[in-house]
């Protein structure tokens, strides 16, 4: 639990300490997905070349910690998919599709207030399991409807996280 703690303040200190302007650098007319995070389960090392095509093909930035891969004996990695309030539908179903290829399965939705804009994250344990609703295969296939709206998928995030209710405050 302490290295849990240590690691969300010094990731609280790196973002308070970054520029607001290189945090607005983000070109999100080719894609909404500014800052993606993916943790796989180890078999999939061995793609790592083409995992990194697939997410530069989709004009996705690449850096160092993109993707990492837990340790061989470490299990499978959570089946949660975290989604920023900006990102749009055609690139928020984009990345389930990705989770569902690379990760099995999607059964816990993070709550998007606790994540930046234009944020994704595919088997995140960054969070404890209070920031996690479960969700049930119906309610991703309602997430995965090709005929909803960025602004319909959003709601709807909202409404399966259960943050809908929640009433807005600054702490």
């Amino acid at each position: 639990m302490g290295k849990v703690v240590c690691l969300l303040v010094v990731m609280g200190v790196i973002f308070l300490l970054t520029p607001i302007s290189s945090l607005a650098a983000c070109d999100t007319s080719k894609n909404t997905i500014c800052t993606i995070e993916i943790w796989l389960g180890h078999p999939h090392k061995k793609n790592k070349r083409d995992i990194k095509g697939v997410l530069k093909g989709n004009s996705l930035k690449v850096l160092r910690h993109t993707v990492q891969y837990w340790k061989p004996k470490g299990g499978h990695p959570p089946t949660n998919i975290a989604i920023g309030y900006a990102v749009s539908v055609k690139d928020a179903q984009w990345a389930i599709d990705f989770a569902l290829k690379y990760n099995d399965n999607i059964n816990g939705l993070i709550h998007q207030r606790l994540n930046p804009s234009n944020y994704v994250a595919i088997a995140t344990s960054a969070w404890d399991d209070n920031s996690e609703t479960p969700i049930t295969d119906e309610n991703l296939s309602a997430l995965r409807n090709p005929k909803l709206t960025t602004k319909e998928f959003h709601r709807l995030y909202l409404e399966l996280t259960q943050e809908a209710k929640v009433e807005q405050k600054f702490y």
